[in-house]
């Protein structure tokens, strides 16, 4: 997906790759990271003292693209699971790439999906397979931040599934993308949807 097909999508109101100062201010907002991460590889990166950030035209040099024979079951799985996702909500822009400054220097992100609420807000959407710890922080400390900043719009997280596992379930579970992204923007905090090939659209 290019920078440009992503700022087409988001074009209401404001231009992309803006200083985080110019963003809008949503509950998401208000949240600050707990841990810091290399900008590439490894676990996480968590956003402190965002400077800038801005999506980018192709995936960056700097990281390779991975061999599909070489996937795990797992990972493989949860790739098919997302263009699964992307043919169901149509609209939804799979695999952008942002690049971002903040107090610990360069970084880039990946997040799975991204869905428009607009003119309300735009959904940044991490895609499990099976739920795992630390799926809602990563879009609270890292993806949500940075979309936000890059292209000017309040964002809310969503946590779609395929399967649960009962010791990671944290509050309700939503099985319709509107009300789930509802309810993430009024609380400020990603919420969870498992999704089992139903339309995830029925309020819209």
């Amino acid at each position: 997906m290019s920078s440009g097909a992503c700022e087409a999508m988001f074009k209401a109101g404001g231009q992309p790759g803006s200083q985080p100062g110019g963003q809008p201010h949503g509950p998401t907002n208000r949240l600050a990271p707990k841990e810091l991460y290399s900008p590439f590889g490894g676990p996480h990166r968590s956003i402190c003292g965002l400077t800038s950030a801005s999506p980018l035209s192709a995936r960056p040099a700097c990281i390779p693209q991975p061999c599909p024979s070489k996937l795990s079951p797992s990972k493989q799985a949860g790739l098919r699971l997302e263009r699964q996702l992307q043919a169901a909500l149509p609209g939804s822009v799979r695999g952008q790439w942002f690049s971002f400054q903040d107090d610990n220097g360069p970084g880039v992100c990946q997040p799975d999906l991204l869905f428009p609420f607009l003119p309300y807000f735009l959904c940044v959407i991490e895609i499990k397979y099976t739920l795992v710890p630390g799926a809602h922080q990563k879009l609270n400390s890292l993806y949500i931040p940075v979309v936000q900043a890059a292209l000017r719009k309040p964002c809310a997280g969503v946590v779609i599934v395929k399967n649960l596992d009962p010791r990671y379930r944290r509050g309700r579970i939503f099985t319709d993308l509107k009300a789930a992204a509802d309810a993430a923007f009024d609380r400020g905090f990603p919420t969870l949807v498992q999704w089992s090939g139903q339309s995830l659209l029925r309020s819209v």
